[in-house]
């Protein structure tokens, strides 16, 4: 409740001596309040079921992106080991290359 309603109704309190009368827009309050208690609930439940779920997809995505990582780094180490052999397959056939000419038919004395 605004605090614009509380405000109305202390203000219509002490215009209405009649107890009854201010009983009654009490009552009355307090049932607008009981009932926009329980119109709430409903929705913070789905939001509490959402939020749970939220978190448990956010600790999947962690643990796939550790798995992704793990999977990085061992590619990267892959790679450096084919990069390796690579550049000792590319220093084999220059030396070939330098010893036997450029296959136009010179060979090396």
């Amino acid at each position: 409740m605004a605090r614009r309603e509380v405000r109305r109704v202390v203000k219509w309190c002490y215009m209405n001596p009649s107890p009854d009368e201010r009983f009654e827009e009490v009552q009355s309050i307090l049932n607008q309040l009981s009932n926009s208690q329980r119109h709430l609930l409903t929705p913070q439940v789905l939001m509490n079921e959402r939020l749970d779920r939220a978190e448990l997809a956010i600790q999947r995505l962690a643990e796939e992106n550790v798995k992704l990582a793990e999977s990085t780094r061992a590619l990267v180490e892959s790679q450096k080991h084919s990069d390796t052999k690579l550049d000792a397959l590319t220093d084999i056939v220059r030396n070939w290359y330098e010893r036997h000419g450029n296959g136009r038919g010179q060979h090396p004395s």
